[in-house]
């Protein structure tokens, strides 16, 4: 699909954004959004019947039963038709559906039994205690070893289920207990339009901080849930603050695994989010507390995690920025911090892949790298720039005692960066460190 940048809800965000940070800002975001929806088609591929009968007669995945978790409130009927629907429809069919409503009618119960289907549990709460309790609900009644959150009016593909059990197995025969499965998303008219697709990295703690990129489709192993829950103090970033505390938790269970934290990454799109004018996805003043609530979730975990910096808004809702008071001192596990390198108004270099390219390439300056702004957040990265960079004085002396090749010596000699900065990466990942990238790095 290609989308039309002058929508209502385009221009309702660009007016929003033009009242938070002013004209210059809403300018330069007018232009890249204009230049994103110039260049960016993006089209789902659902599975092919072929491969979802493929999926019905498959005997090689365990049978995990999975609990799908559902906060309904004042849902309209056609919505939670759709979204009871998409589960009912998934090629793998070991689920309970827990739909805990806190509607001020139960007017949606007659629609859940019209259905037909044991494994769907209607709750109907005696009051709406906000989403985290009403969520807190379900999940008491909960008793699938994986528990997974959909909200009252997105869906699930077909496949989304099968992919989080085939992915639990593979992971399984390979020695890997995995506790938390995200997949990527995107979002949905309705009807027959799918777009701005959130393709997901593999965990990022540094990115996670900055944003919930996580989000759907979320599932957990069920007692990691169930002992951390919903606190309603965060109702609106409820998800958000719940990821960040198993993120912390399973860090705890195992310090040695940075990398993984027991957290999959399904690179396939398992959720399309509903977009309608009261819905975040549409409107993101709609639910302006859920960004305040997300900040203070990122405050709370840095200060549980001892460290000492400072939270604050981006330009953009629902996104934040850490600056910290000694990120050597209070990251450990940090080796290095780089920063964007310019070629002209546009990035050349900075944060760079695994075969040393600029992740950001060609991206004029001011510009944040999409509707997900990803060029804007702290993040890791395979490897980085030495031009605009700190390092971990430590460590990189260790390197080069370790490397003398690399060491500046009096002849003059001329060593290619691009061999020294992937021997540092190389070194860097091997001693289980990490290399940042901070865009405001000047």
């Amino acid at each position: 699909m290609k989308n039309n940048p002058l929508t209502p809800s385009n221009i309702r965000k660009t007016w929003h954004y033009l009242k938070k940070n002013g004209p210059a800002e809403a300018f330069v975001s007018a232009l890249e959004r204009l230049s994103e929806k110039k260049n960016t088609t993006y089209t789902y591929a659902p599975p092919s019947e072929e491969e979802l009968s493929r999926q019905r007669l498959s005997q090689n995945i365990s049978q995990i039963l999975f609990s799908i978790l559902v906060p309904v409130y004042q849902t309209p009927e056609p919505y939670f038709r759709e979204m009871i629907t998409s589960v009912r429809t998934q090629t793998y069919e070991n689920w309970e559906l827990i739909l805990a409503d806190a509607s001020p009618t139960g007017r949606l119960q007659s629609v859940a039994e019209s259905f037909r289907d044991s494994r769907i549990r209607y709750i109907k709460l005696a009051e709406n205690k906000g989403i985290s309790a009403n969520t807190n609900e379900a999940l008491s009644l909960a008793c699938g070893s994986y528990i997974g959150l959909l909200d009252h009016d997105d869906v699930l593909t077909p496949d989304a289920l099968y992919e989080m059990a085939r992915a639990i197995e593979e992971s399984k025969n390979n020695g890997t207990a995995v506790s938390l499965l995200y997949s990527d998303e995107d979002k949905w008219d309705g009807g027959s339009s799918f777009y701005d697709a959130n393709l997901k990295p593999s965990f990022d703690q540094d990115l996670l901080w900055s944003n919930n990129y996580i989000c759907h489709f979320l599932v957990m192993e069920g007692t990691l849930m169930k002992e951390l829950a919903f606190r309603p103090a965060f109702d609106g970033a409820q998800d958000y603050d719940l990821v960040l505390r198993a993120a912390r938790q399973l860090g705890k269970e195992r310090p040695e695994s940075r990398k993984s934290l027991q957290v999959l990454n399904i690179s396939r799109v398992l959720y399309h989010w509903r977009c309608h004018r009261e819905s975040t996805a549409d409107n993101p003043q709609s639910k302006r507390y859920a960004y305040e609530a997300g900040l203070e979730a990122v405050r709370e975990d840095l200060r549980e995690r001892g460290i000492e910096a400072q939270v604050s808004h981006s330009k953009h809702l629902g996104f934040y920025r850490v600056d910290y008071e000694d990120i050597f001192r209070d990251r450990p596990e940090v080796a290095m911090v780089t920063g964007p390198i310019y070629r002209g108004n546009r990035i050349a270099g900075g944060a760079l892949n695994a075969r040393g390219e600029p992740v950001y390439q060609g991206l004029w300056r001011g510009f944040d790298g999409g509707h997900l702004h990803r060029a804007g957040l702290w993040q890791s990265c395979s490897m980085g720039d030495f031009k605009n960079c700190l390092l971990r004085t430590e460590l990189y002396e260790v390197f080069l005692q370790t490397y003398p090749q690399f060491a500046p010596d009096q002849t003059g000699r001329d060593i290619p960066e691009k061999d020294q900065r992937k021997a540092w990466a190389d070194f860097v990942h091997q001693n289980g460190c990490l290399i940042l990238y901070d865009p405001e790095r000047h």
